[in-house]
């Protein structure tokens, strides 16, 4: 499964300026700066409808659809128009158009005149003087009608345009996003389209004053931004009482993280730490509010400290063995941090673990586990009578709870997705977390008693965070995109080149055999696709039409001529193939199979699949003749996490849960072998198989990233080459001629800090 390597890749150590976004109607200078803020991301919602003037603009599709004979909008008009409307009611100049909508290009003014002659003609605007758009001579345009955000219900076109009027209308939100402006600098609400797929529901809470509640009877309400400061801020930790949050935030004299801390409301940050040259994160309430436990890293170095809550001295607690999963609370006496480690030897175990922080001892606490289990970020409930954590690293994980003395350990969750942390609700009756397993990180709900599991609807969403003693709650909102892109190997300097530049984030890129096209999952259409970009052409297109699904490493037939994806969702799971000259699909897999991931056999008809199993045993099985009377099924391995085929020495290799190791196995029968302990599951995909060697990228939280190749035959590595990136996604795929690869470096990092209040919906 794609995603970033371990449990979070450190953030972008760029910094980006602040939105300057002005807003619609509501003129966003009337509005609070959060208010501003999402407003702003209100115009980045995936089937954006506004109203302007008398006129309906479906901004996905390009149609002024209360204008249906007109020609559908060019990509370019459209975004002068959301331009316009994110400053209605002021005058936009030339150049500031002109630089937002035609970065990086060359360019003359005439092509902004065409465009808003273009939005006049769908606007029926020939008034003299114009009733919607106004030049102002030399200087630049501005939007006069009044605009208002359409609700999330769609507008029926149909009443609009006459039957059958546009078959193509489904597919042309596709063009809209795939040419998008970039703009040079800046945060341009346009770079976030594809993460901000989840986020209208909230946003619109906030400019209505609305909240959102869930089928689990919580309600999530005055959700609002708390800091939209340039650069990143991460990992919010909600003081006991509700009043305060404690969080990273990049500083650009260090250039590292620092802890700080600001009142939920309107204040400004304070830096709790002393100087530091090294980068500061996960920040931990003690439960009596005086005390804040967090972590310092260095490139191959992590150390916990504690601080007082108000500032000052600093005490060192002791050494972290691995940052990439460093998650530690405090017991509720504050004595001690319950975190994880590693209990050694050749796996991966996770225990978890109470630390003494007098003594500095650590001891594993005794409680049911099964073998290869990978238990960590443990949370204490706010009575103190429970425990409960995450078992499994990423990509396959699930929320269990315990007695907080230990023994029986009951599993809440049947997802195998990624989790990006967890709370409790302040009557330690359910859990918050967030999770990917519907396409994108959001906010969901489980109650101890039922297992049920509800949206919460906050999203994008990761890391929440609750008050013990009051209805609070904090949470990252993901300001993260990662691009397409390839690099030259063996050239020194070699910078990556940027491919079907878009606003979305794209991940798990795949080259045909051929060379000619790379098959990649992007959210640039405003929910994750399978696209294709064509070198011949330079040009992009979709290939699904999946809707709040998570898709996962597309894979190219030999031939070329087909691609298989794993869909997970509530919709339609599956094993899909794809038939690249008719666009059709097929499902490979049984329905009701949870299918993990997925990849072409060795032979025509066959295909290799992981398949979810309890306790996490996820099986890696041969599927021949799928479909067929004769279809059969031979399990080859179980544990699996990530799997590539050797297909000329017919060999799959695979990575296992909790296991630091490589192994294989021959498609024709045969042992297990272990073939290396250089790569482990911890890497995730990182690693391809490429003529008959192993590729693999290391060193991969810090840049450079380092790509090696790893002989099986002799045992032998050799340096391939330095990516001069960060990667958020770790999946690459190796061009037919070896001279170089397709990667997806980190983009923009922009995560801000959000806030809701949480409560429990009238019985």
């Amino acid at each position: 499964m794609s995603g970033s390597a371990g449990e979070f890749v450190r953030a972008s150590r760029s910094a980006a300026p602040a939105p300057n976004g002005q807003s619609a109607r509501m003129n966003a200078s009337s509005l609070p700066n959060a208010g501003r803020l999402m407003f702003d991301e209100l115009l980045l919602q995936p089937n954006l409808r506004l109203r302007v003037g008398e006129h309906v603009v479906d901004v996905g599709a390009l149609r002024v659809v209360t204008h249906p004979e007109h020609p559908r909008l060019t990509s370019k008009a459209t975004a002068v128009l959301i331009e316009l409307v994110r400053h209605a009611g002021d005058t936009v100049t030339r150049d500031a158009l002109l630089d937002r909508v035609w970065a990086d290009r060359v360019t003359t003014p005439d092509v902004l005149t065409q465009a808003i002659k273009e939005l006049r003609r769908a606007f029926g605007d020939d008034a003299k003087p114009s009733r919607y758009i106004e030049t102002i001579p030399k200087v630049g345009y501005r939007l006069l009608a009044p605009v208002s955000l359409l609700d999330a219900e769609p507008i029926d076109a149909a009443a609009h345009a006459p039957a059958g009027n546009d078959p193509d209308l489904a597919d042309a939100g596709n063009a809209a996003t795939s040419s998008m402006p970039r703009r040079r600098s800046g945060r341009w609400p346009w770079v976030l389209i594809g993460i901000a797929g989840a986020l209208v529901l909230a946003a619109f809470a906030l400019l209505r004053g609305e909240a959102t509640h869930n089928a689990g009877g919580w309600i999530a309400s005055d959700i609002r931004a708390v800091t939209s400061d340039p650069g990143s801020e991460r990992r919010p930790a909600v003081s006991p009482d509700g009043t305060r949050v404690a969080y990273s935030q990049f500083d650009q004299a260090s250039g590292t993280d620092r802890i700080v801390m600001r009142a939920l409301g309107q204040s400004q940050s304070v830096r709790l730490t002393a100087k530091s040259d090294t980068f500061e994160e996960a920040p931990a309430w003690s439960r009596d509010g005086s005390q804040i436990a967090f972590e310092r890293l260095g490139t191959n170095t992590c150390t916990v400290y504690i601080v007082s809550s108000v500032g000052g001295a600093e005490r060192e607690v002791g050494s972290c063995q691995d940052y990439l999963r460093n998650y530690f609370d405090w017991t509720p006496d504050g004595k001690a941090l319950i975190t994880a480690q590693n209990v050694g030897g050749a796996s991966d175990d996770m225990v978890l673990m109470h630390w003494d922080l007098a003594t500095g001892v650590k001891q594993p606490l005794q409680y049911e586990r099964v073998a290869d289990a990978q238990d960590l970020e443990a949370h204490y409930s706010p009575d103190g009578k429970l425990i409960a954590f995450r078992r499994g690293l990423a990509p396959y994980s699930d929320l269990c709870v315990m007695p907080a003395a230990g023994g029986a350990v009951r599993q809440l969750t049947q997802l195998h997705s990624r989790i990006r942390g967890l709370a409790w609700t302040q009557d330690s009756r359910a859990l918050i977390f967030s999770s990917n397993h519907d396409g994108h990180f959001t906010l969901y709900t489980v109650t101890l008693d039922s297992g049920e599991v509800h949206a919460l609807g906050v999203g994008p969403a990761e890391y929440p965070s609750t008050a013990p003693t009051a209805d609070i709650a904090a949470y990252e909102i993901p300001r993260t995109t990662s691009r397409l892109a390839w690099v030259a190997l063996g050239v020194d300097d070699a910078k990556p080149e940027l491919l079907a530049k878009s606003t979305g984030s794209d991940q798990s890129p795949a080259f045909s055999p051929d060379g000619n096209r790379i098959a990649f999952i992007s959210d640039r259409s405003g929910a994750q696709q399978v696209w294709l970009y064509d070198f011949s052409t330079l040009q992009v297109s979709a290939l699904t039409e999946f809707h709040d699904a998570l898709l996962i490493n597309p894979a190219w037939s030999a031939d070329g001529r087909r691609l298989l994806v794993t869909v997970r969702g509530k919709d339609s799971p599956g094993l899909f193939e794809i038939d690249l000259a008719s666009r059709r699909q097929r499902s490979i897999s049984k329905p009701g199979q949870d299918v993990l991931s997925g990849n072409y056999g060795a032979d025509v008809d066959s295909y290799l699949l992981v398949i979810g199993g309890s306790s996490r045993q996820n099986q890696l099985v041969l599927l021949e003749h799928a479909g067929r009377e004769d279809e059969r099924q031979m399990p080859l391995a179980t544990g699996v996490e990530h799997m590539e085929l050797d297909a000329g020495a017919r060999r799959v290799y695979y990575t296992k849960n909790a296991q630091r190791a490589l192994f294989a196995r021959d498609l024709g029968g045969g042992e297990e072998k272990l073939v290396t302990t250089t790569i482990e599951s911890t890497l995730i995909d990182g690693w391809r198989v490429v003529d008959g060697r192993i590729w693999y990228v290391s060193k991969i939280a810090w840049k450079p990233t380092y790509l090696t190749e790893f002989d099986p035959a002799t045992g032998t590595q050799r340096m391939l080459g330095l990516l001069d990136t960060e990667l958020h996604d770790v999946g690459f795929s190796a061009a037919p001629k070896r001279d170089r690869v397709v990667i997806t470096p980190l983009g923009m990092e922009d995560t801000d800090i959000g806030s809701f209040r949480l409560s429990q919906a009238p019985r």
